[in-house]
């Protein structure tokens, strides 16, 4: 079906009720077909956005309905270019952003940060979803330059290592490296408010892990994610022990932990980043802003849990 207006809340017809059949076909809308864009709908609609990157506006123009008709179908990954092949055998593929969105600066590396993307399973959707960030004063307004524009925050992560669905069977982003720009420059993946946030960002390397994170159990039983979202039971780990609350989590992939796991090789020895050998545990993950090396943003944020010590994550970070 064709769009040929905008939807918005309160609007009602065929192009509604396709739409709402849609977001329920793959996991987003829950309620009874009934062709009317009320709360409900609008609900489904925003956590769709929320999901593949788009502004949560609650519209539906023809962007994201295009790509509402194209979700979830299983199609060959899209072709990057292959940036280089690490001696180890890693291959790392190209989606690179603009020059103005990462810092030129050439700075020593000596830590290298994990982070969730708590998002879909392509490392590309994430990417091209980053929006641009501006420095704000204590009452909000934008500080502006001697050319009074506003200060533009450049943020992003080096390299996003994709996921297979925990929807569908679409296995093709399944530890697929994508690199964003070259991890000898750098951008903010963590918060601009962090004490000593330009040395923390420049001197280390972000890596993030296509991963929805903590999960939650529905009252039908099921799992869902934060955008509201059922997760395939056979893709939920549980902890031995709640972290941060949580005891239910999306489960890293073999694939994923695998190129995690060459990709974080080939930094270290490139970069010649020092590590505390073999220290990586359930306590590892609690705020500790005296690790070195590897990270996590659950080191310095009480208020994020970063990666999360599910078992086989732990056992692959102490056999580097």
């Amino acid at each position: 079906m064709k769009l040929s207006r905008t939807l918005t809340l309160n609007m009602s017809g065929e192009d509604v009720a396709f739409m709402q059949t849609r977001l329920k076909d793959i996991g987003f809308f829950n309620s009874k077909i009934s062709g009317y864009f009320g709360q409900d709908t609008l609900i489904a609609v925003t956590n769709f956005q929320k999901e593949i990157g788009m502004k949560p506006n609650g519209k539906v123009g023809f962007l994201m309905w295009s790509k509402l008709k194209s979700y979830g179908i299983t199609t060959e990954p899209e072709v990057h270019e292959v940036s280089y092949t690490t001696p180890n055998g890693l291959t790392i593929y190209d989606n690179l952003i603009s020059d103005d969105s990462y810092y030129n600066d050439i700075v020593k590396k000596d830590t290298i940060w994990l982070h969730n993307s708590e998002g879909s399973s392509r490392p590309d959707w994430t990417i091209n979803g980053w929006k641009k960030e501006y420095l704000k004063d204590v009452s909000g307004k934008f500080i502006i330059d001697s050319n009074r524009n506003p200060i533009q925050i450049k943020v992003g992560k080096a390299y996003l290592i994709g996921r297979k669905s925990s929807t569908t069977n679409d296995n093709s982003w399944d530890g697929k490296i994508l690199r964003a720009f070259d991890d000898k420059y750098y951008a903010h993946h963590l918060d601009v408010n962090t004490y000593d946030s330009k040395s923390l960002n420049s001197r280390s390397i972000a890596i993030e892990i296509c991963n929805y994170g903590h999960l939650t159990i529905g009252k039908d039983g099921r799992f869902y994610n934060h955008v509201n979202k059922p997760i395939n039971e056979k893709e939920v780990v549980r902890l031995d022990n709640p972290f941060r609350g949580y005891e239910y989590f999306e489960r890293y992939t073999e694939a994923q932990l695998d190129s995690l796991r060459k990709l974080l090789i080939y930094l270290i020895n490139k970069h010649n980043i020092k590590l505390q050998g073999k220290i990586y545990n359930e306590k590892w993950f609690d705020h500790n802003t005296k690790m070195i090396g590897i990270k996590s943003i659950s080191h310095i944020r009480n208020d994020k849990y970063g990666i999360f010590p599910q078992k086989e994550m732990i056992q692959m970070l102490n056999s580097i």
